[in-house]
């Protein structure tokens, strides 16, 4: 059984962005690994509509950003998809997880005095893992600063590392067919049923997903 690790890392990814716009909330809810380009990341930001229009024309000038695009507004929320500068894949840690077995959970980053803070949950299949990851971000110069570490059958998930949240969404596709072969209904439809973007539906399946997996046909020994 693998545990579960909260922490957080010094990250360059929007972070002037996030020191000029405090207030705004961002929350990770993809990272895309292309081959041979540069990485992307889908993202929530949540704030009141005149932070988040400041957060919106501070973007073009992020230096960890190459470029951006708006996919989803909602009332106080932005659903982004970022392309990652040189600068802002320093800061991006999710090959090295995927190298070592672990499986994010959440990445977000809350306004406040330490904006250059990104807050991390993450389940880690055993402690060589763990310090073999820690290890990494820091030659990376990412400042790794440990707040909690515990079994997972302590975390408030569904079980296998799932969040209630994924475990909710691959419910439902379960139930409505979503994996039948053909397949009974849509991405877009599902993502309607949670009010939330086809992209967004995506990511919280490939997470849900990921988790399962490296719990199940991946999992190596414990602690």
């Amino acid at each position: 059984m693998g545990f579960i690790a909260e922490y957080s890392l010094s990250n360059p990814i929007l972070l002037e962005t996030r020191r000029t716009v405090p207030d705004v909330e961002v929350s990770v809810e993809d990272e895309q690994f292309v081959s041979g380009d540069r990485s992307r990341l889908i993202l929530w930001a949540k704030g009141c509509e005149d932070d988040l229009e400041r957060f919106f024309r501070a973007l073009p000038d992020d230096p960890s950003i190459s470029g951006f695009e708006v996919l989803s507004r909602l009332a106080g929320l932005r659903l982004f998809r970022v392309t990652l500068s040189e600068e802002g894949e320093r800061g991006l840690t999710y090959v090295s997880a995927i190298d070592y077995g672990i499986t994010l959970l959440d990445i977000t980053a809350e306004g406040g005095t330490e904006t250059d803070k990104v807050n991390y949950r993450a389940q880690m299949p055993n402690r060589e893992a763990f310090l073999n990851y820690r290890e990494e971000c820091q030659e990376r110069d990412l400042s790794f600063e440990l707040h909690r570490l515990y079994r997972s059958e302590d975390d408030e998930t569904e079980g296998y590392g799932v969040t209630p949240r994924q475990a909710e969404v691959l419910r439902r596709a379960l139930e409505r067919g979503y994996y039948q072969v053909p397949r009974e209904v849509s991405t877009k439809e599902l993502a309607e049923e949670f009010d939330i973007s086809g992209q967004a539906l995506s990511a919280l399946l490939r997470r849900g997903h990921a988790a399962l997996l490296q719990s199940t046909v991946a999992s190596e020994d414990g602690i």
